[in-house]
Formats: C-alpha cells, sequence, structure tokens
C-alpha cells in the first residue's frame, strides 16, 4: 500500500479515537441514560465537550479535502515525493492539532492547522495540471 493511503487510513482511525473522547466526555458530563436516548436537550455543560466537538467538526472539514484528494493522487498514478509529504504532514498535524484543542491552546493551535491545510495544498498541487506537478 501507497504510503499516502497508509496515512489516510491513520487519519481515519485518528478520527475513530477523536470520537471515542467526544463520547467519554459526554458520558461523563451527562446521564449515561440519557446519552443512550435520543439526546434532545441536552446541552454541553463543560468546557472540553464543547471543544471536542468542535475539534471533530474541524476534522471533518479537513478530511473532506483530504481524503479525495490522496484519492485523485492515487487514481490518478500523481503520488510522489510531494504527496508523501503533504500526506505526513497533514497526519502529524492532525495528530498534534486534537490535543491542542482540547486544552484549549489557542496560537499553537492554529500554527499547527496552518500545517495541515498546507500539506493538503501540497497534494492538491500534485494533481492540478496547470502546476507542472502532474
Amino acid at each position: 500500500m501507497p504510503l499516502e493511503l497508509s496515512y489516510l487510513v491513520s487519519a481515519v482511525f485518528l478520527y475513530f479515537l477523536m470520537i471515542v473522547v467526544q463520547a467519554i466526555l459526554a458520558n461523563l458530563e451527562n446521564n449515561p441514560a440519557a446519552m443512550a436516548g435520543a439526546r434532545d436537550g441536552i446541552a454541553d455543560k463543560g468546557v472540553m465537550l464543547g471543544r471536542a466537538r468542535r475539534a471533530n467538526a474541524n476534522m471533518v472539514e479537513a478530511m473532506m479535502m483530504f481524503v479525495p484528494l490522496i484519492l485523485v493522487a492515487y487514481l490518478t498514478d500523481n503520488l510522489n515525493d510531494m504527496t508523501q509529504l503533504g500526506a505526513g504532514l497533514f497526519l502529524a498535524a492532525r495528530i498534534i492539532y486534537a490535543p491542542l484543542y482540547w486544552f484549549g491552546i489557542p496560537w499553537l493551535r492554529t500554527l499547527v492547522w496552518f500545517a495541515g491545510f498546507a500539506g493538503t495544498v501540497l497534494v492538491a498541487f500534485q494533481i492540478l495540471p496547470f502546476t507542472g506537478a502532474s
């Protein structure tokens, strides 16, 4: 399996972990019986749960760009050193980003977000015909 696809699968597993963290925090804050129901009227009480929810939403947004770009690069045979670097940068940044968000570390979190975004852009440039990379 190409390294980029391994990074992609690892990013999915990271998202699984992020969902588990959010579920644990939700069950610590709320009655587990309420969490087993429709969750109508349940509001986030603690800061950490809200941060976990927002970090997960941000991961979905990032994956919506990253996943198709990696798959297109793979399907069009445009994997190269830059796609490896970009995918690795994306995954590393996302691994760091989640706990920075959970614990409310603002400026470093923003820099790490930009690093992950830069990784996504590196991959995108390898499949765009006008960049000369493909």
